[in-house]
């Protein structure tokens, strides 16, 4: 009988080479050690000697597929290891940053393995995210010197008491000065 093992593209280029290697073997290396610590909450059951423990499964059923503009897409064996990938996005994030800091990796993208999706459209749609963070806060920032601006112009109202006794200072300097 003969067997027929279907590769992904990006396995096939990671075995002719056509990545960087040494990059990419340090990168698969850090995710695995990154992914395999994570260790789930006490409500799920980790607890039998049958069962790894979530971070070793994850590693095991997830790949590094490319690196593009600080965005790593990961290769997932199931839409459900995706899922806990998420859940333990931003403690994957800090261990990669703090395992391999020049390459700044500033977020991740997944992929179910055999579907077709790659870094451009995660970039495209991680780069509107990060554009719609960014017009919020200048919206935010603009708001804010607006009214410190109108505070210094002079264009908000005092309190009566607090205007009448500028008016009289006012008007005591003006007399000083005309004498």
């Amino acid at each position: 009988m003969n067997e027929h093992k279907i590769f992904s593209s990006a396995d096939m280029m990671m075995n002719f080479g056509l990545f960087n290697s040494l990059e990419s073997d340090k990168i698969t290396t850090t995710w695995k050690k990154v992914v395999s610590k994570i260790h789930s909450n006490k409500y799920e059951s980790e607890d039998s000697e049958r069962r790894m423990p979530i971070g070793e499964r994850l590693a095991g059923n997830t790949r590094v597929i490319d690196l593009k503009n600080g965005v790593l897409l990961i290769e997932a064996d199931h839409s459900g290891w995706i899922q806990y990938l998420r859940f333990y996005k931003n403690f994957i994030l800090r261990g990669l940053k703090q395992e391999l800091p020049d390459l700044k990796i500033n977020s991740l993208a997944f992929r179910v393995r055999g579907t077709v999706a790659n870094l451009s459209n995660a970039y495209e749609d991680e780069l509107e995210k990060q554009n719609q963070k960014m017009e919020e806060k200048m919206n935010r920032m603009e708001k804010e010197l607006n009214v410190n601006v109108e505070k210094k112009s002079g264009n908000f109202e005092l309190p009566p008491e607090i205007q009448q006794k500028f008016e009289n200072l006012k008007k005591s300097m003006l007399t000083n000065i005309e004498k």
